[in-house]
């Protein structure tokens, strides 16, 4: 009655009730398995020591930082399949959860880039260049802002030097942009006018702050750095009004900077696993049908203004026969229909979209452990637009995306019991991120790869802030190792006193005991990555980043002599997964994922080990 790994066939199932009558013994040999369990990222051990159980915790040094997928839903997601004219449930399931942050301005260079929202059809010249004019302005003022808000970083730590340069570089900045016959100079319109007098403002009191830091008066450097914010941000607000007038659609960075100082998402994690069923016909199977132009499709539509499209504006071949009814539903031709939480977007709770990306892509490398890909502007030299990363440290631009390529086989020998049969390559591709808290969109990494395990496939991804995209100096570095490694765990694994105990031992590799924990740091050299960020990433693949790709150089505004502050992600965190597929019923089934609310970790840590619960 068992098939391989536990999975009940249809034959056993003939029998319940609920598919008496419906199924005959030729459907049953043709589907095979039909039943699954859930999956999740496993939420890791924090790679800083003595680290809380918060979302985000600030590390010992360096700011680094470590940042854990939080508790998520569970949702019970059945693939409808048709058979001799009859219908029926394949079972499935879907987990998700966010990953949030605090404060993320306090670190980095606040200057957001227009360059990542355009959409294809975009058009930038309103005719008169007055647009043009207000944008390079605010560009400027971005650039102060990113001044001010390091400095005023620097005046809360007490430290002299840090915020002594980012006060010299706001003075130099301010003192360019208002020189005679420049840019501002030259525009004659109110909001010109007012720009000109509050940057003027914000100069003085940006020169009083520098006094104050100069005699260790700390209080009013801080007090004179808070009046130069305000000036900066009306700024910017006034400028936000203007722009969005004349270019309806475009974001607002006002909302942006407001956002991102509170506690944003900065990105979110899913899990969808089906059964690794067999089709009807010559169909082939489950697997083969969902190909990566389907799944992203169920993720990331393209948002146009006439409607929803197949992502990227139908620039890749997606693979056939799907396209987005009248709510928004993706709607498929084919033996196979997902569940409405799938087909109409809903797994995510941040809305994705692949149309505003006309000026992203994605650069990336090999390394000695893998690779390490990053967003970059189409104006860089991008490997493309969507990107295959692989283990071995291979980036493929896809002709269309019809197809996962050749998976990862593992040793069926291996400690798993045979159990994970193979990994696909991960899809990389830039996307536009509007989180459900969020007042507008923001650039994102979106990432998924297939996963086969105990007779069922998991796709695993979610999506990340692009940093690059968002901030001076910073990235979003997206590591790639190898073989998502998965542990089973059973009823008794999830009741036992030591349930993280038994999920890291089922790992080889000693960078999976952090899991899907993501973190960030300055980074000033490639020789001097922080213990933590090296955990998640490796040294070599911070070489490739800075070396080859990233080039900062310094300048006369105070820019960064080289280093970046790195948001560092694995393409290859482990799983969780609940065994015995077949022999649990879907009551039980959420039972065990009810009661896998927190798995012990070092130093006294409660996480959330499949996102099912409140974390303790």
């Amino acid at each position: 009655m068992l098939a391989a790994g536990g999975a009940l066939t249809l034959s056993a199932l003939a029998g319940c009730s609920a598919l008496d009558g419906l199924v005959d013994r030729g459907a049953q040999q043709v589907l095979g398995t039909t039943v699954s369990s859930p999956s999740a990222f496993y939420p890791g051990r924090s790679p800083l020591a003595g680290s809380a159980s918060s979302a985000s915790t600030d590390g010992p040094a360096g700011g680094t930082r470590a940042f854990r997928t939080s508790v998520g839903d569970i949702e019970h997601v059945p693939a409808t399949v048709q058979v001799e004219g009859r219908e029926f449930d394949l079972e499935g399931w879907s987990t998700s959860g966010t990953t949030n942050g605090q404060d993320y301005n306090s670190s980095r260079s606040n200057k957001p880039r227009s360059e990542w929202w355009a959409g294809p059809d975009d058009d930038d010249s309103d005719g008169d260049g007055y647009g043009d004019t207000l944008v390079a302005i605010q560009d400027i003022e971005l650039g102060l802002l990113g001044h001010a808000v390091t400095a005023a970083g620097a005046v809360e730590r007490r430290d002299r030097d840090e915020a002594t340069v980012s006060l010299d570089a706001f003075i130099n900045a301010t003192t360019k942009a208002l020189k005679k016959g420049d840019r501002i100079d030259r525009c004659d319109t109110d909001v010109c006018g007012t720009t000109r007098e509050n940057m003027a403002s914000a100069e003085e009191n940006a020169r009083a702050a520098r006094n104050a830091v100069d005699d260790g008066d700390w209080d009013t450097a801080g007090a004179e750095l808070a009046a130069v914010e305000a000036f900066v941000l009306s700024d910017i607000e006034l400028l936000d009004d203007e722009l969005v007038e004349r270019r309806p659609g475009r974001p607002r960075f006002s909302d942006i900077s407001a956002y991102m100082r509170a506690e944003p998402t900065i990105g979110e994690r899913f899990t969808v696993c089906l059964p690794d069923a067999k089709l009807p016909g010559d169909r082939g199977s489950l697997a083969e049908e969902l190909t990566p132009g389907r799944v992203l499709s169920y993720f990331a539509a393209s948002y146009e203004e006439d409607d929803r499209h197949t992502p990227f504006h139908d620039r890749y071949d997606t693979g056939c026969c799907f396209d987005y009814s009248n709510d928004g539903c993706l709607r498929a031709d084919g033996p196979v229909s997902l569940h409405r939480n799938l087909a109409c977007q809903t797994i995510l709770s941040a809305k994705l979209d692949t149309y505003r990306t006309e000026n992203r892509g994605i650069t990336g490398d090999s390394t000695e452990d893998g690779a390490v890909v990053s967003g970059a502007p189409t104006s860089a030299d991008t490997d493309g637009k969507c990107v295959f990363v692989a283990g071995d440290g291979t980036l493929r631009e896809p002709t269309s995306l019809d197809s996962w390529g050749s998976p990862v086989v593992l040793d069926s020998d291996s400690d798993d019991d045979g159990l994970l049969e193979s990994v696909s390559t991960t899809l990389v591709c830039p996307v536009a991120v509007t989180p459900e808290d969020c007042p507008c969109p923001l650039p994102g990494l979106f990432y998924v790869r297939r996963i086969v395990h105990d007779d069922q496939i998991i796709f695993a991804g979610g999506w990340m802030l692009d940093e690059g995209a968002l901030y001076e100096d910073s990235a979003t570095l997206l590591f790639d190792g190898g073989a998502t490694e998965v542990a089973s765990v059973t009823k008794a694994d999830v009741e036992s006193d030591d349930l993280d105990s038994r999920i890291v031992e089922q790992f080889s590799r000693d960078r999976s005991q952090y899991g899907s924990v993501v973190v960030g740091g300055e980074i000033d050299d490639a020789d001097d990555v922080p213990d933590a960020l090296a955990a998640v990433g490796g040294k070599k693949g911070y070489d490739i980043y800075l070396h080859k790709k990233q080039h900062p150089e310094s300048d006369d505004s105070g820019s960064s002599d080289g280093g970046i502050y790195a948001s560092v992600n694995a393409l290859d965190a482990p799983l969780v997964h609940l065994a015995g597929a077949g022999k649990l019923s879907e009551s039980e089934k959420r039972v065990a994922t009810g009661r896998i609310e927190t798995g012990v970790i070092n130093s006294g840590e409660e996480v959330d080990i499949l996102g099912m619960g409140a974390e303790k």
